[in-house]
């Protein structure tokens, strides 16, 4: 994917952008979706039956889109970085040129009729509504990985509280009731592939020292280190909870391994568990978050799972630069959560950086 990131909220383009060109917002939605309704043939070139497409744009861009259900992104970041390395060795064989191939696309003619144009017609109409339904934005940092570890905190740990404390403030700015917060469910994926058949497991990001910290931004008698001490022993926590859900450690799974064991005829006993409130605001992920790295590419992402929450792809892996993409539908203001995203990553770094240099206060 030939992609060249760009600074600011929403990258050169807003979501109304239409084009599979140059900025992030509008190549994003165009792998997505084709485009946005009424400006392009939207989902009319996409096959979402498929559990992998490859989609070359008229420009020459390329990406792919994939059915979670059959493909995890790690392994496909994978499958995507050897194919893209090999396709720029300068000793890769890319063969004759298609001007001269033998074969020749042969056109595929449709019957049709009065009805199934009709039809046609009701598809588009609610492929329209199904893409305008949906937002993405778009954000750079402008530091990275490479400061970060300055500041004796992990880049996903980092990050990972950037998108909580921007929740944090976004319920209370932008999405609730005015003066009311809400920890929200938050997935991040493990991957369990050293097992066998293994695939991933739940990071729960909500902890008691996560809510603690959160409290701690908010007080305004709050100093920097007692906040910056917060921090940490959050982030110690999401790397022992990422540890031992990549260890198969984690709770989702099995839950769910039990859930299924659960016949008709059992009784409510058995669902006990699985009907219960707090189990369910537990597993309803308003956060649906992930990381991913490649050399490769500047873009990826995913919808919201939920009606009401935010799907927040992110990369670490840059020395100066933090990316985040966010999707969510388009009564969510995601332009809010975008900002709040932008305010929290400095915010943040203000805790260990001197506002009128680049040096870290203290390193803890």
């Amino acid at each position: 994917v030939s992609v060249k990131p760009s600074k600011g909220p929403n990258g050169n383009g807003t979501s109304g952008s239409t084009a599979s060109g140059s900025d992030p917002v509008s190549f994003s939605r165009y792998l997505w979706h084709g485009g946005l309704a009424g400006k392009t043939n939207q989902l009319g070139n996409r096959w979402m039956d498929k559990p992998v497409q490859f989609i070359l744009a008229p420009n020459g861009e390329m990406g792919i889109v994939g059915e979670h259900s059959v493909m995890d992104g790690t392994p496909t970041t994978r499958m995507c970085d050897e194919v893209l390395d090999a396709v720029y060795s300068p000793s890769f064989d890319h063969g004759p040129s298609g001007a001269n191939s033998p074969i020749k696309p042969i056109p595929l003619e449709f019957d049709t009729n009065k009805e199934l144009l009709s039809r046609i017609e009701q598809a588009k109409k609610r492929s329209d509504e199904l893409v305008a339904s949906q937002t993405l934005t778009y954000h750079l940092t402008d530091y990275g990985k490479k400061d970060i570890k300055t500041y004796g905190i992990g880049p996903d740990g980092w990050t990972q509280m950037i998108i909580q404390l921007a929740y944090d403030r976004w319920c209370l700015n932008h999405g609730k009731p005015s003066g009311s917060r809400e920890m929200g469910g938050t997935y991040e994926a493990a991957t369990t592939r050293r097992f066998q058949k293994g695939r991933t497991e739940a990071i729960r990001v909500v902890s008691n020292e996560v809510r603690e910290w959160l409290a701690a931004m908010r007080d305004r008698n709050s100093s920097a280190e007692e906040q910056k001490r917060l921090l940490v022993a959050a982030t110690k926590k999401h790397i022992k909870d990422a540890q031992d859900a990549g260890a198969a450690m984690g709770i989702d799974r099995h839950l769910l391994g039990l859930r299924m064991l659960v016949q008709d005829g059992d009784g409510d006993k058995a669902l006990e568990l699985f009907n219960d409130p707090l189990f369910q605001r537990s597993k309803k992920w308003v956060l649906s978050t992930s990381a991913i790295f490649s050399k490769h590419f500047h873009v990826y992402g995913w919808g919201e799972v939920v009606p009401d929450g935010f799907g927040v792809a992110y990369m670490t892996g840059y020395d100066d630069r933090l990316q985040f993409t966010i999707t969510s539908r388009s009564e969510m203001d995601n332009t809010g959560f975008i900002q709040e995203i932008a305010t929290a990553a400095e915010d943040m770094r203000k805790l260990f950086v001197n506002p009128t240099s680049s040096t870290p206060i203290s390193r803890l």
